[in-house]
């Protein structure tokens, strides 16, 4: 089979002529971020550069690093630069190893982030590796690894300058677990200018289908490749027994986008506490949402800011509803920290005993470090603990977050 043509391209490739990449190549990947905290500074031209070409957008991923932020990261910056995804995939680069993580939470990580981009885009993302790193890395027994879209690396060893080194033939070798691939790499010292790029050299790749296949994939034609559509959580709707509040997502295209102060983060990654707070100061009669929440604490020195390897972060000052809204006043009383996220119920049952809801800190991803995240606890039921949570605006059961909070506080209305 004479396999579709492809290549992956990065800031490495320079100025490239993209009208000639177009007519050379069936599809083109390019390197929109690393990490959670960086953005290839080529990737707005490169994707710009390829509208109406099959394309795709990949995270050079650091496993040691947030799943969650690296995931969000590279949804944002590729919304950013303009994004159907009836059309345009997102793709995880998993070959930096050095992580110090055992295979099962190597595994699990990549599950994070694929379940995230599911949940935006519609469908999983495709897998670039190859077979030995997969073997000593990840755990290939999860359903969603076995079927995955995988983009698999394996080539010649690579001819000296100024030689081209040959593609490898497909297919390219599979690691255990593996019986499938979608997309080979088949050489990583292609011929640049033959394809449009502005370097010498190009990684090049196979489509592993026929031309229609391959646009079918990329949402084209004839729709073989049936995208995987997001069934979203049943809503939970009964409010009985329950503080009702509104249900507000950090998400929500309407603030979603929008710059916490002056830091490098907007409310989509960063902004859960700033959401839950402006829920629950709606919740106590003040005219005020997310963006509006966000906007004030920005003008009026609401955040702290730290700067880490390079990037600014905002921390909100908890005393600065009071100093906005001088009718807010926070408890004195909730400084308390639960570090096994166990016996926080008390207090929060004598919170909600005086008809005012609780913001509670969780793990949202259970086991290693706390990765902290705020919900609005509202109430308990004889089936448990119910929140709202601003990742998702929805109603939730804290068994989502395994019943444990870390840490309560609280406001109240002066009268």
């Amino acid at each position: 089979m004479d396999y579709p043509f492809g290549i992956d391209i990065s800031k490495h490739q320079g100025t490239n002529d993209f009208v000639k990449m177009k007519a050379n190549t069936a599809f083109v990947f390019v390197k929109a971020t690393e990490s959670w905290g960086y953005t290839d500074p080529k990737f707005y031209a490169n994707w710009q550069g390829l509208i109406g070409h099959n394309r795709g957008a990949y995270c050079y991923v650091w496993l040691s690093d947030d799943p969650l932020r690296q995931a969000n990261h590279l949804i944002d910056i590729v919304a950013n630069a303009g994004v159907d995804w009836r059309y345009d995939r997102l793709v995880l680069d998993l070959e930096k190893s050095g992580h110090g993580l055992s295979k099962a939470e190597v595994t699990r990580r990549v599950l994070v982030m694929m379940e995230r981009i599911k949940e935006i885009t519609g469908r999983y993302p495709i897998l670039y590796s190859r077979k030995y790193w997969l073997q000593d890395n990840m755990l290939i027994t999860d359903p969603r690894l076995i079927n995955a879209d995988w983009w698999l690396a394996y080539y010649r060893t690579a001819l000296p300058y100024p030689l081209f080194t040959p593609e490898m033939p497909s297919p390219p070798l599979m690691p255990n677990g593996v019986s499938k691939w979608l997309i080979h790499q088949t050489c990583e010292r292609g011929k640049g200018r033959e394809v449009g790029v502005g370097s010498y050299y190009v990684d090049q790749n196979r489509f592993n289908g026929t031309r229609a296949e391959l646009d079918s994939f990329f949402g084209r034609g004839t729709n073989i490749y049936l995208p995987i559509i997001t069934k979203p959580e049943p809503v939970e709707d009964d409010w009985t027994g329950l503080l009702r509040v509104k249900l507000w997502s950090q998400h929500d295209p309407r603030w979603g986008g929008d710059r916490m102060g002056e830091s490098y983060w907007r409310l989509t990654e960063k902004g859960c506490l700033v959401t839950s707070v402006a829920i629950y100061l709606d919740f106590l009669g003040i005219d005020t949402d997310p963006e509006q929440y966000n906007q004030l604490l920005g003008i009026h020195g609401g955040y702290q800011y730290v700067t880490e390897n390079g990037i600014k972060y905002a921390n909100m000052f908890w005393r600065i509803p009071g100093v906005l809204f001088p009718e807010i006043q926070k408890d004195l009383a909730d400084y308390t920290w639960y570090w096994n996220g166990t016996g926080w119920e008390t207090q929060a049952r004598s919170i909600l005993s005086s008809k005012r809801p609780v913001l509670g800190l969780v793990d949202m991803y259970a086991g290693g470090a706390l990765n902290q995240h705020w919900v609005v606890i509202v109430g308990e039921r004889a089936n448990g603990w119910w929140a709202v949570d601003p990742d998702t605006g929805t109603l939730i059961n804290l068994s989502k977050y395994q019943n444990k909070v870390y840490r309560i506080v609280s406001y109240r209305r002066l009268q």
